[in-house]
């Protein structure tokens, strides 16, 4: 169990889907990212904001559940009910919710 007071405004959330396909959402506070993976070793999709206004260099630190700390763009970053729209969406069907603006990493 992670001791750190400053963790609790970092979450990692992992949904699987009925093939094996999964979501995971970072969350920073208020603002997290979403990665969707086909399959295990997939280098999968990963969420952008289409109305991101901030510097192109602005990263967001987010925690994860294993101690290691990653930061990621700025300019990938949702508000938390669009995450949580989106982890319901996925639960339901086990797609990439269309609602979220995708970017391929392959």
């Amino acid at each position: 169990m992670n001791h750190d007071p400053s963790a609790a405004q970092y979450r990692e959330i992992w949904v699987e889907g009925p093939q094996g396909q999964q979501l995971c959402a970072l969350i920073n506070g208020e603002l997290g990212w979403l990665m969707y993976l086909r399959e295990p070793g997939d280098a999968g999709m990963s969420s952008r904001n289409p109305d991101y206004a901030g510097p192109e260099a602005a990263t967001i630190d987010y925690l994860l559940e294993n101690g290691q700390r990653d930061e990621y763009p700025a300019s990938w970053a949702l508000p938390v009910a669009t995450l949580q729209r989106a982890i319901n969406a996925f639960r339901a069907d086990g797609l990439p919710p269309a609602f979220v603006l995708w970017h391929r990493d392959d």
